[in-house]
Order: structure tokens, then C-alpha cells, then sequence
């Protein structure tokens, strides 16, 4: 049985944060923590090591709970994983993909060192599977294993198609960043990098089975400071405004339908210059062509952009998103002006 007094004895021992019946930080360079669950009025310590970012796998590999013989859907090559483990994915041909030669011996170690071992898209969860037998020294050891399962899943990602309903996309991915010297990863698919000097970066997620969506950011080389948050107008943000919430009109009757603009009130009359013509007409493009367009003062979102827009589309975002950060980067050096509020 585990109590909190052993977590925070581990934690300090690793360089972990702890706090709230959680721990957390980096051992080994990798994002693992530390929790204590409750299971039939036991305490119960979980190893928790994350991946970042998420696989979108659809993974789920679990200690099999019943029925020896069992066929899983998925198939990782060694014998011990198959028999002992139920484990799932949306594709499960790709899924068994990530099974790697090092990640099933590392896998099949801490199976036989009677750790009990979870994998799913987030990364592993390792604890002690009679909830007896944990001390610090248990937990560290599993925090280091939680850290290399982490690694080795990393790795095996690298070697993985993209999904199939984004296999298009990931062709037209590939060829952009080949062109733009990006990083290009398939498992989730991403491009990410600079363009003329700024970071830019578009990833994929998974929705729900065989179901995906793209997020494409491009950042400021520095914050604005206005407080600025301009997005997609909601249902009841016309209500909210009409009650005396803001909403700084830019004189433009699209674009005021369409986004609901805020800001700083001491720095609000920056705002109309800000958002010049080229910007609203730019952002009522990708709003209508790829996904929900945002501004805030980091930098300019679009997403989700669903996986049935067209690969060329996702192309056209990730260009026309750097043409609007650059034109509000020169505008806030250059524009002036005012506007009231609605």
C-alpha cells in the first residue's frame, strides 16, 4: 500500500514538485508524475510518463483482465505482450507499428519485474499490481522506468505513417516542409519551424476513432500588449454585449458579424488600425476556408480545421497565416487610430 508521506519522499528524491496528492516534473528529461488513487479503499501509487504530443493511435494497451485466448486487435510481435496484454488502436496494423524491437524488450522487462503497465495515446502508466509492495525506492525506480517507456515510445513514433484519413495531407505536408525547411512528423502529423524568422507550427490530434483535426499558430516575434482577443462571435456573446460587455467595432459589417474583438480599454483605440483592411479580409478567409480564425497577443490561430478540408487548403492556411502576422506586426508599428465600441 502507498501513502503520500513515501510520494514525497520519492519526490524529492527525483527533483519533483509535489503537492494536492500529486508530483510532477522532469526525470531524465521526460514529463512524468506522480499520483495516489484510491482502489477498493486501498491507496494506490500510479507512475504516470507523458508524451508530448499525444500519439493519435487510439491506443490502448492494458494487463488482460480475462479470458486467455483472446485475439487482440492489435499485435505487437512478442509473444508475451500478445498473451498477457489486451491491446487496441484505431489501426491496428499502424498500432502495431510502434512496437519496436527495443519498446516490446523494454515492455516484456517490466511486465516480468511485476510492474503493471499501461500504454495508451498520453503516454504509460506503471504501477504495483497487488498495491502492496511500493516504498520510495519503488517508486523512483518506476519514475525512471515511466521515463524510458516514454523515450522508447518517442523513438518508435518517429518510423510511423500518418494516419490514414490525413495520408493526402501528409504528402502535401511533407512537400512544404521539404520546401520551407520545416520539421515534418507523421505521428501526429505536424510541420513546425520558422518562416522568415518566425515560429510557425501546425499539428494534428485526434478527434475520436479514425477522426482528426489540424491547429495552425503562427507566433509574434513579441507579445502585443494590448490584451487583444479576437474570435469567431459565439450565440450568446450578442447578449453579453448588449448587456455592456465589449466588443470594439472596426467598421467593416462582415467582419464585425463575424468576430468578436477585445482588448485592453486603455489601449482599444489601437485596435481599428491594428486590424486594417488586409487583416480582416485575410481572417474572414481562413474563418470561411479552413476553421475558426483567432488573434490574441502571442499570435494568430486557426483550428480546428477539420481532416475533410482539402490538403491544399491546410497548404493556403499555414502561407496565409505568416502574410497576416507579418501585416499585424506592421501595423503595430506603424498604424494608428481609433474606434468605438458596440
Amino acid at each position: 500500500m502507498g501513502s503520500w508521506d513515501q510520494v514525497q519522499a520519492a519526490a524529492a528524491t527525483l527533483g519533483l514538485a509535489a503537492g494536492n496528492h500529486e508530483a510532477g516534473g522532469l526525470v531524465d528529461d521526460r514529463r512524468v508524475s506522480l499520483t495516489l488513487s484510491w482502489n477498493n479503499r486501498q491507496a494506490l501509487i500510479l507512475v504516470h510518463g507523458w508524451l508530448d504530443p499525444p500519439l493519435d493511435l487510439g491506443l490502448e494497451m492494458r494487463r488482460r483482465q480475462l479470458a486467455l485466448g483472446l485475439v487482440n486487435p492489435v499485435t505487437t510481435g512478442s509473444d508475451d505482450l500478445d498473451s498477457e496484454f489486451s491491446i487496441e488502436g484505431d489501426d491496428a496494423s499502424r498500432s502495431g507499428d510502434l512496437f519496436t524491437v527495443a519498446l516490446r524488450e523494454h515492455l516484456t522487462a517490466l511486465h516480468r519485474a511485476s510492474y503493471d503497465v499501461r500504454l495508451h495515446d498520453g503516454g504509460c502508466t506503471l504501477s504495483e499490481p497487488s498495491g502492496f509492495v511500493t516504498d520510495e525506492a519503488w517508486i523512483v525506480g518506476a519514475a525512471h522506468s515511466a521515463a524510458r517507456t516514454v523515450a522508447l515510445l518517442d523513438d518508435a513514433r518517429s518510423c510511423l505513417r500518418a494516419a490514414a484519413p490525413l495520408a493526402g495531407h501528409a504528402e502535401a505536408l511533407r512537400a512544404l516542409a521539404a520546401a520551407r525547411d520545416l520539421a515534418f512528423a507523421s505521428a501526429p502529423l505536424s510541420v513546425t519551424g520558422r518562416l522568415d524568422g518566425r515560429q510557425i507550427e501546425l499539428g494534428s490530434a485526434r478527434a475520436a476513432r479514425d477522426r482528426h483535426q489540424f491547429t495552425a499558430r503562427a507566433r509574434f516575434e513579441a507579445e502585443l500588449g494590448l490584451g487583444l482577443a479576437v474570435r469567431r462571435e459565439r450565440f450568446l456573446d450578442g447578449l453579453r454585449t448588449a448587456l455592456g460587455g465589449q466588443d470594439i467595432v472596426v467598421d467593416d459589417e462582415a467582419f464585425d458579424r463575424r468576430f468578436l474583438v477585445r482588448a485592453d480599454p486603455a489601449r482599444s483605440d489601437r485596435v481599428p488600425a491594428l486590424l486594417d483592411r488586409g487583416v480582416r479580409l485575410t481572417l474572414l478567409a481562413l474563418d470561411e476556408r479552413a476553421g475558426p480564425a483567432a488573434i490574441d497577443d502571442r499570435g494568430v490561430t486557426v483550428g480546428p480545421i477539420a481532416s475533410s478540408v482539402a490538403p491544399e487548403t491546410v497548404v493556403w492556411a499555414i502561407d496565409t497565416l505568416d502574410e497576416v502576422r507579418a501585416r499585424i506586426e506592421r501595423n503595430l508599428l506603424h498604424g494608428h487610430g481609433g474606434g468605438p465600441y458596440r
